[in-house]
């Protein structure tokens, strides 16, 4: 297994508020998230610090799954308690009042892949057979609209709400996780913020990652160009992640 991150501010916002990790357990497993941090006065990257430092250190002491049922288990569990660490730092500084971020992630584990969603950055899979998809469902209110037949997908593409979130790590004493497994057989995941998939095409995504040419490396920082290219008018964080051979860091 391959894995490669790379984040970048963009052209036009004045700091970074995304942050992301590639963790590995006890048992070698991998645990590749991403969080884009919102709130006022520039707080979205406490928040989002916050959330991946902690689960950073609360996969690092884990000592692998026994069962699908395990994992799950494991990341709604830990999502809820990311959330009280947020939520608890929120009410510490006045500046912190109203922060929180989304995560979204891909955890490929000896008893299969999982994905997990808060929010509206993305986790993508590019399959063996050439299909390249969005797991993930935006929790935002456009897609509810869409989902009510209030409006159409491309009406939903350029909506003045459409970053209106209806779901976010740390606003709420609660939180609302999508966990999954995945029974594919993907060969590329690509976990992002909407600084890469709010303004680059999927099809134009996809045309990279099926470049089997590029090393994971270029592929990435051909992505990260194409937001810059956009651009560029959000944060941008790329994790992609190739499912062949053994885990190594590119």
């Amino acid at each position: 297994m391959k894995v490669v991150g790379i984040t970048d501010r963009g052209l036009v916002r004045v700091n970074n508020q995304d942050s992301y990790v590639l963790a590995t357990n006890e048992k070698g497993e991998l645990l590749a998230l991403v969080c884009d941090g919102i709130g006022g006065n520039n707080s979205g990257d406490v928040a989002s610090q916050e959330a991946i430092q902690y689960f950073s250190d609360a996969f690092s002491k884990n000592r692998g799954f026994k069962d699908a049922q395990d994992v799950e288990t494991w990341l709604l569990y830990h999502a809820r308690k990311a959330n009280d660490a947020v939520f608890s730092k929120s009410v510490t500084k006045k500046e912190y009042y109203g922060m929180g971020t989304t995560l979204v992630g891909i955890l490929i584990s000896k008893v299969g892949y999982f994905s997990i969603n808060i929010g509206d950055s993305r986790a993508y899979a590019y399959n063996l057979f050439d299909e390249f998809y969005c797991l993930t469902v935006d929790h935002t209110l456009v897609r509810d609209m869409l989902n009510h037949g209030e409006i159409t997908i491309e009406e939903m593409k350029n909506h003045p709400k459409k970053n209106v979130l209806t779901n976010a790590l740390g606003i709420w004493n609660d939180v609302r996780a999508d966990i999954q497994q995945i029974h594919d057989e993907v060969k590329i995941f690509l976990v992002c913020s909407d600084g890469l998939h709010s303004y680059v095409d999927e099809n134009k995504i996809a045309e990279i990652l099926r470049d089997e040419n590029a090393s994971l490396q270029k592929k990435s920082k051909r992505l990260m160009n194409a937001a810059l290219f956009a651009g560029g008018p959000d944060n941008i964080t790329i994790l992609l992640i190739e499912t062949e051979g053994g885990l190594s860091n590119e």
